[in-house]
């Protein structure tokens, strides 16, 4: 099995020549890349030590299976070896050191003595081995740069030839990027300043830069690594990235409270995913979303997942500005401070998010006990499976998680929220078809607003405020006294009639699950036509009763649908057969609404017949519901003025997603 272990730069590189193959790809790092380890270096600090990636090699044998070795001139013996994976960050870190040993050398040449023994040795060590005194690299490319690289990038030649291809443009573009960041560390300081500084760079990246070697030794054990290091199987979801950059800000604390901090980290992420357990796919990132809505930042469009964690916990203001390669004022002068900081900035962080991992998993849980609320438990349980049904939960997930990080036992605000979130896609998105983003900007800044302090009865208000906007009482009852809309083919249509459904029943009566309706196996057999959808020809109690044109305009219409357990036993009977009688003593039951186990079914058989008229007659009847069962009272001040425009109304954005 492959053998593994940290170690520091010059462990992998003193008894060795390395050598990276011609199918390997030529060097590709860019700006970002080297950005991101000179940023790493230079928040290091003096005893700083930080994880640089992984090197896999492998030992070279000739044809008996022998290993291959060099003797150096110095009697040191040297194992050639390839380099298998890393050699991006391998190079990119000898050719760092290169561009150090100029400027040393630069230093020595201007009459500084103690710069040339340094970089002396950064060129034995890194650079070049002498073997038979010919000077052979420590590093050889693939044969397409190891030319440029020996000659001009480490070597001390000026370059000219053919225009450059891809990889040597980028070996350029590397030396001139360190070449602009070394002048920094000299400019306006003495000589010996500059070469203090230098030399902590070297330190920083012989010392402080470890590397998890895998030592292979046949092409078979380089096939198991590369399945393991080249993330062929799941990709790292944000919230275990999050996991990582906060241990790894942990590590940085230089006193007990590292380990205090990082038992923690791990103890809250454990909590995390057994809150998230069972859910579905993409809820650890949802939680990252809307916990950082609610806590950090309202605005999802600067929402930026990993990226957003790592700018709100950035490293370099948990850094004291004196240990920086360049010493600055404008950062923490107190390491202490700082280390303070750390610890209490992602503490708190870490247990709110494992507190609204918590709240989400109590959120889709029937039987959550809500035990942390002191009254309003069993409210709290019936307006969430409220608002469940409604198919809108996401967009509120901020404003429930600021409520209970904000007011933690407070039930009776959290119901209250948790029904005015119900009622506002009740109105908003299954009645008023409003697009499924409607009102968020203003939804997510009440959110922010509550966890930092506004008064609930203000927020309340102003999602109400939001909510009329929307969808007022005038528009709910024309959209829903509408006969020529199309409910059927909206997925919202089984919550509202569920909705009446359990408007009708009496005290301990039960009524099916609402998935009973709505599950895939299920869902086309349980809504009713009462007028069908296709009657057959030799029926003419249906044409007696409606026009083509009515037929086709109505046919979808609210009035016109009901719940049914299974809308096969009516198929396309006259209303007469559809309506049948209650069941007799003596009788044997029969399919029909006068029997039917729904309310709602039982209540159409109160009808004598079906017509136009009786269709909308139905339809005010469930708008006096609709306007009761989510019934907003009128705000009393206008509110909600940053929530921008209405939409323009009949267009296919318009429609919410259920």
């Amino acid at each position: 099995m492959p053998q593994n272990q940290e170690l520091r730069l010059p462990q992998v590189t003193n008894h060795r020549l390395l050598l990276i193959a011609d199918y390997q790809r030529p060097y590709a790092w860019g700006h970002k890349q080297l950005s991101d380890l000179w940023e790493d270096l230079d928040l290091l600090g003096p005893a700083g030590r930080h994880y640089a990636g992984t090197l896999v090699v492998r030992d070279l044998v000739d044809s008996g299976g022998a290993p291959i070795e060099s003797e150096t001139d110095d009697n040191t013996i040297l194992r050639h070896s390839e380099v298998v994976d890393g050699q991006q960050r391998l190079t990119t870190c000898l050719l760092l050191l290169d561009r150090v040993r100029r400027r040393l050398q630069g230093l020595a040449d201007g009459g500084l003595e103690d710069a040339q023994p340094v970089a002396d040795s950064l060129r034995r060590t890194y650079g070049f081995a002498q073997i038979g005194k010919a000077d052979r690299p420590r590093l050889q490319l693939g044969s397409e740069l190891n030319d440029y690289w020996v000659d001009v990038i480490i070597g001390d030649h000026q370059y000219a030839g053919p225009p450059l291809l891809a990889g040597h443009e980028r070996l350029r573009q590397a030396a001139a990027f360190f070449d602009d960041k070394l002048e920094g560390l000299g400019q306006d300081v003495a000589p010996e300043t500059h070469l203090a500084r230098l030399r902590e760079l070297q330190r920083r990246v012989t010392a402080g830069l470890g590397f998890l070697v895998y030592e292979v030794q046949d092409t078979a054990e380089v096939g198991v690594i590369f399945e393991t290091l080249n993330e062929r199987g799941r990709q790292l979801s944000d919230l275990e990235k999050t996991k990582n950059y906060l241990l790894y800000l942990a590590r940085g604390i230089q006193d007990d409270r590292s380990q205090q901090l990082a038992d923690e980290i791990n103890k809250a992420w454990s909590a995390i995913f057994t809150s998230l357990a069972g859910q579905a796919a993409d809820q650890d990132d949802q939680l990252l979303r809307a916990h950082w809505l609610a806590t950090q930042n309202p605005d999802p469009r600067l929402w930026k997942r990993i990226d957003s964690i790592k700018a709100r916990f950035d490293r370099s203001r948990y850094i004291s500005g004196e240990t920086r390669l360049v010493p600055t004022t404008q950062a923490h002068q107190d390491q202490q401070q700082a280390w303070d900081d750390l610890f209490t900035d992602v503490r708190g962080y870490v247990r709110s998010l494992r507190e609204c991992a918590f709240f989400l998993a109590e959120m889709f849980d029937s039987e959550a006990a809500f035990t942390a609320f002191a009254e309003d438990r069993a409210r709290a349980r019936q307006r969430s499976a409220a608002l469940r049904r409604s198919g809108v939960v996401a967009l509120y997930r901020p404003l429930l998680f600021a409520a209970r990080l904000r007011h933690p036992t407070n039930g009776q605000l959290y119901a209250d929220l948790v029904d005015l979130c119900e009622r506002y896609t009740a109105r908003v998105f299954v009645i008023e078809q409003r697009r499924a983003n409607a009102g968020e900007t203003r939804l997510l800044r009440l959110a922010y607003e509550l966890f930092h302090g506004e008064p609930a009865t203000y927020i309340l208000g102003e999602i109400a405020a939001v909510l009329w906007r929307y969808a007022p009482d005038d528009r709910i009852r024309a959209t829903l006294e509408a006969v020529d809309e199309n409910w059927y083919w909206r997925r919202g249509h089984k919550y509202f009639l569920y909705e009446y459904e359990l408007s009708l029943m009496q005290p301990g009566e039960q009524v099916p699950s609402f998935t009973a309706f709505t599950e895939a196996a299920r869902e086309q057999r349980t809504t009713e036509h009462i007028l069908p959808q296709h009657p057959r020809p030799e029926d003419t109690c249906w044409s007696d009763a409606f026009t083509d044109d009515e037929r086709a305009v109505m046919v979808h219409a609210l009035g016109n649908l009901t719940l049914t357990l299974d809308n096969s036993a009516y198929a396309n009977k006259c209303f007469d057969d559809k309506r049948g009688a209650p069941l007799q003593p003596g009788q044997l039951p029969t399919a029909c609404y006068a029997q039917a186990p729904l309310h709602q079914e039982r209540e159409l058989a109160q009808y004598t017949d079906w017509t136009p008229e009786t269709i909308r007659a139905r339809q005010v009847q469930l708008t006096n519901f609709a306007l009761a069962r989510w019934y907003v009272a009128t705000p009393a001040a206008p509110g909600a003025q940053d929530i921008g425009p209405l939409e323009p109304e009949g267009s296919e954005e318009d429609q919410a997603v259920q």
